[in-house]
């Protein structure tokens, strides 16, 4: 019989009153491995962590808890349950000797294997520029967070400004783009709202015309569509498309999150709300998706997943989720929202795998230590490219 939230929140609190038994872990780590980390768990470790850094303002009461999650993660995503035995004296040692311990054990430098760096870079923010017809570029506010484009202006959505008045009434196509290490929002005409990620272009029309809506999207954007009705059929609403890489998909209201990078093999379509069409322009091959469903688009075509959403939506919620992610994937991410390179100088950990979720506020140097206490990298920071090293090898030159 499978254990209650009950009975593993008393597991939880066992575990942080430092009383649990070795096969008390087992069966709190199956659950974990099962259903996830609870929030249950994550609210003790940060109100026991708000504790033992009491004499120590040095230290974050998120990062500990961010690393210590991560770690405890990595170990139950890498791990097949027949395995928790043979392991399970490297996490008695690591995870049970006390909070006050944990986080001297874990988070205390070591000498060896530190990481390397001669700045401490600040994650992304604010920062987005647009492309109008004529060929100007406008660079947007970086104290604003989004645009809303209302047929003959642009205004910042607080209200205190407005970014440009239209002189034509005609619609004209801009481009919202986001640098490396860039966010933005942008309400378009219709209403709908679009979040761009980093590296991202949105192309839209300063208002849309009869019949559909289309826009363009390179990058990573999170739509939340409005529902428009079509002027002559109250019944019906006007179609909105999004146009990507090698797909087209056709929304009524919904909201879904489309990364299409260019240096990312896959398009993929996550759904959260409502209903999609998803449609590749070269095979004419198409599907439908329903919310908890995401549609990948590659070198096999469409592809079908049942996913947990807001692992695909993180980065609107200000962190970076990590599910079973390989070493080159996580990096990749962080890269981009650092605006930073990554060099792996012939060593590219491909057996790492990463689970768990940090803060996307935190600085560089936040991310790559809890990344480095998780797995097998050590890293070496030079202006802005970090350098990829073997833990084991301890391969930094």
């Amino acid at each position: 019989m499978g254990k209650s939230q009950y009975d593993i929140e008393v597991l939880c609190r066992k575990y942080i009153d430092r009383s649990i038994s070795e096969e008390e872990v087992v069966e709190m780590l199956d659950y974990f491995k099962d259903h996830g980390i609870p929030e249950e768990f994550d609210h003790l470790l940060r109100k026991e962590f708000s504790n033992t850094i009491a004499h120590s303002p040095s230290r974050d009461v998120e990062d500990l808890t961010d690393k210590v999650k991560l770690k405890l993660k990595k170990h139950i995503a890498s791990k097949k349950k027949s395995d928790l035995y043979r392991w399970l004296p490297y996490v008695a040692a690591v995870f049970i000797s006390g909070m006050i311990a944990i986080s001297w054990f874990i988070f205390s430098p070591k000498a060896d294997d530190t990481v390397v760096s001669e700045i401490d870079i600040m994650p992304g923010g604010n920062k987005a520029k647009i492309t109008l017809a004529d060929g100007r570029i406008l660079t947007l506010d970086e104290s604003r967070d989004g645009i809303v484009v209302d047929g003959q202006e642009i205004t910042y959505n607080d209200g205190t400004s407005t970014v440009l008045a239209l002189e034509s009434s005609s619609p004209q196509w801009l481009a919202l783009s986001t640098p490396r290490g860039g966010t933005y929002k942008v309400t378009l005409a219709d209403g709908t709202t679009v979040w761009l990620n980093a590296e991202s272009t949105l192309k839209y029309p300063t208002h849309f015309a009869k019949g559909e809506r289309v826009v363009e999207l390179e990058g990573e954007a999170y739509f939340d569509v409005k529902r428009v009705q079509t002027d002559n059929q109250a019944a019906q609403f006007k179609p909105f498309k999004v146009v990507s890489a090698n797909q087209t998909i056709t929304v009524l209201g919904t909201e879904f999150n489309i990364s299409a990078y260019r240096d990312e093999e896959e398009t993929k379509t996550t759904l959260v709300d409502g209903k999609v069409r998803v449609a590749t322009r070269r095979s004419g091959e198409d599907m439908t998706l329903l919310p908890g469903e995401q549609g990948k688009n590659g070198k096999n075509g469409l592809e079908k997943y049942k996913v947990d959403v807001y692992d695909y939506i993180d980065w609107k919620n200000g962190e970076f989720v990590f599910r079973n992610e390989t070493a080159k994937e996580v990096l990749q991410r962080i890269a981009r929202w650092y605006d930073i390179a990554i060099d792996y100088r012939g060593y590219v950990p491909s057996d790492e795998v990463f689970s768990g979720s940090i803060s996307r506020n935190s600085n560089l140097q936040t991310v790559l230590n809890i990344l480095r206490e998780a797995g097998d990298v050590i890293f070496e920071v030079k202006d802005r490219t970090v350098a990829v090293r073997n833990k084991v090898k301890n391969a930094i030159q």
